[in-house]
């Protein structure tokens, strides 16, 4: 079973008591973060209405974006280099449906891993605030 995630407000009071710490959270993050995304995508590309977007894709490196990506939104260390949300959906045309149900999913699968309400409040707010530069 996968830890569950800390919330945010405890991260961070973690972080600033802990160097020692810090090495718990970072491993955390490389536990748990994964496994979401790989759960994340199980779903989407099992979903006929989703699939059709990841056509060709190599969906490792994909995942290996994703997960830079999560971490990051979820507070964890900085690591995403992969090019702006806008760019790399552009060609897409992703509807607001489709972008609605893979939030829902991304939801589940944090919640099913023990996400408190907190994170996910956090991971809705990214959501919504991203929703532009996604959906075209």
């Amino acid at each position: 079973m996968v830890a569950p995630f800390f919330s945010q407000s405890a991260i961070r009071q973690r972080k600033a008591s802990s160097t020692v710490y810090l090495v718990g959270v970072e491993t955390l993050y490389a536990r748990t973060v994964p496994a979401a995304v790989d759960a994340l995508y199980r779903v989407i590309l099992s979903d006929d209405r989703l699939s059709p977007y990841f056509a060709g894709v190599d969906i490792g490196h994909l995942k290996q974006h994703m997960t830079a990506l999560l971490t990051q939104v979820l507070g964890g260390p900085s690591a995403y280099a992969g090019r702006d949300l806008r760019t790399a959906h552009a060609r897409l045309a992703v509807t607001a449906a489709d972008y609605d149900l893979v939030g829902a999913y991304l939801i589940g699968v944090l919640a099913g891993l023990g996400a408190d309400d907190d994170l996910l409040a956090s991971v809705r707010a990214v959501l919504a605030a991203t929703a532009p530069d996604i959906v075209h």
